[in-house]
């Protein structure tokens, strides 16, 4: 986006309020975004949105289906993000991002975008947009007991949709934005770069990193090609068949996330216990 777009208020910029729900809690451990929604704003009001549940390519989490209640039936025959990206990609041009605990979403929307991306260009995308994090605002700046975006909406006396569904969250999250900045701006701060630094940190979605692969995991990644690979996991050693989708770090760990073909289901495996590995 334009910088100098930071020095001028929220309401005089484009703003995209977004929210995921998603399979898991790490995205860097192969957890996939399952649903998406997202407002975009320009001077507070609605120009634009998304809606739309997403194939992943994995199962559910039962821990993430019990929160977010969205199972495995629920997104058969649903689009894959790369089909959702390029509509995604345009709401969200030129904005600054708005999240409840932004450095999640800001985690998971940046991965899903290198995975399109080197699946399409063969080369990772980077969302260079800026976030702004209501939950962080709260932390710092308010005193509403809980800092859970329920609580909040409670307090503020704004309308609840359903929970831990993207849309519904969107809108609340929004509302609570509007009242916040409202409250900010009484104390001087007023453009979103004051917001930024208010919240603690700007917040973007982590880069591409560059990451050092075996030469055959590379060639399968980029020919499509399976792999039996010796793996030792939690039970011991095993050969396994798998076809590598894409490589990924979780607490400066590297990991290959791949569909086995033992499992018929996506697993992850750490890279340093893959002992040999040999293109079929």
């Amino acid at each position: 986006m334009d910088s100098h777009w930071l020095e001028k208020r929220p309401s005089d910029v484009p703003l995209v309020i977004l929210d995921t729900e998603t399979t898991g809690l790490y995205p860097g451990l192969g957890h996939r975004v399952v649903e998406i929604g997202a407002v975009r704003l320009e001077n507070w009001r609605e120009v634009g949105k998304i809606s739309t549940l997403v194939q992943p390519g994995r199962k559910m989490d039962p821990k993430a289906s019990s929160v977010n209640g969205i199972t495995d039936a629920n997104l058969v025959g649903q689009p894959t993000f790369s089909e959702v990206a390029d509509d995604l990609l345009a709401l969200l041009d030129g904005a600054v991002l708005v999240a409840h605990n932004a450095e999640f979403d800001a985690g998971f929307l940046g991965q899903e975008l290198i995975i399109h991306g080197l699946k399409t260009e063969g080369k990772a995308h980077t969302l260079a947009n800026p976030w702004l994090c209501t939950l962080q605002l709260a932390r710092r700046h308010f005193h509403f007991g809980r800092n859970n975006l329920g609580h909040i909406a409670r307090h503020l006396g704004v309308r609840m949709g359903q929970a831990h569904r993207a849309l519904s969250d969107v809108y609340m999250t929004a509302e609570i934005f509007k009242r916040m900045v409202r409250s900010l701006q009484q104390r001087k701060l007023e453009t979103v770069n004051d917001l930024l630094h208010a919240q603690g940190l700007p917040i973007y979605s982590p880069p591409p990193t560059s990451l050092d692969l075996p030469p055959v995991v590379d060639d399968a990644l980029a020919n499509g090609r399976n792999v039996r690979i010796l793996y030792l996991g939690q039970n011991g050693e095993s050969n396994r068949e798998i076809t590598p989708l894409y490589p990924s770090q979780h607490r400066g760990v590297t990991y290959l996330v791949a569909y086995c073909h033992q499992a018929k289901d996506q697993r992850t495996f750490r890279l340093d216990r893959i002992f040999s590995a040999e293109l079929l």
